[in-house]
């Protein structure tokens, strides 16, 4: 019996070891998986009572591989829709710091995103880029300060406290040190959720 209740706008920690179960657990989240046994709810809503619909739309995932496609960094953070406007883009990246990125690119938001040209770690910032942009009401981030630079790593915490201001973020990872300042740590251990 699997049971996990998530509070709206705060900053949880999901800690899971490795092999215990962070894909599934993450894919639970994301109802790619059923959830057989047990409850998990996410701001008091039971998450097999929501639509898969509703679940897309208000739960934006982070993974620590975020894909990225050969288009224009615009085209990488707005994807499909027309609705976000160069504006939008520009303050987000003030916001949270990543004009350095932009500024240092020739074409600016119409760069040809070149995977090897860019650090893992700038990927990362232009996946979360896209992902407050987008605005959800829940975050999912998995491992989403590793294998990248301190200054990025910063970046990336400060984008993360950011979000947690107005929506529910939920960082899955193997280390207690790889985020700070969360309002609640929950371990997953032997299939059984723990809160600290």
């Amino acid at each position: 019996m699997f049971h996990l209740k998530l509070n709206q706008e705060k900053k949880q920690l999901l800690l899971v070891k490795l092999g215990s179960g962070k894909s599934t657990i993450t894919k639970i989240l994301m109802r790619l998986y059923p959830i057989n046994s047990g409850k998990v709810t996410i701001d008091g809503y039971d998450l097999n009572e929501l639509s898969i619909e509703s679940i897309r739309k208000n739960i934006t995932y982070i993974s620590q591989d975020s894909y990225i496609f050969k288009d224009t960094i615009r085209k990488n953070i707005v994807l499909e829709r027309d609705d976000i406007s160069d504006e939008q883009i520009l303050d987000v990246m003030e916001q949270i710091g990543a004009m350095p990125l932009l500024n240092r690119l020739d074409n600016g938001l119409d760069e040809i995103v070149d995977v090897n040209r860019l650090s893992r770690g700038e990927l990362q910032v232009i996946a979360f880029i896209r992902a407050i942009v987008h605005k959800a009401n829940i975050y999912i981030f998995d491992e989403p300060t590793s294998n990248i630079d301190l200054r990025t790593e910063k970046m990336i915490q400060s984008i993360i406290d950011n979000i947690s201001k107005s929506s529910t973020v939920i960082i899955i990872a193997h280390r207690l040190s790889t985020i700070q300042n969360v309002d609640r740590i929950l371990k997953l251990k032997d299939g059984s959720v723990m809160s600290n």
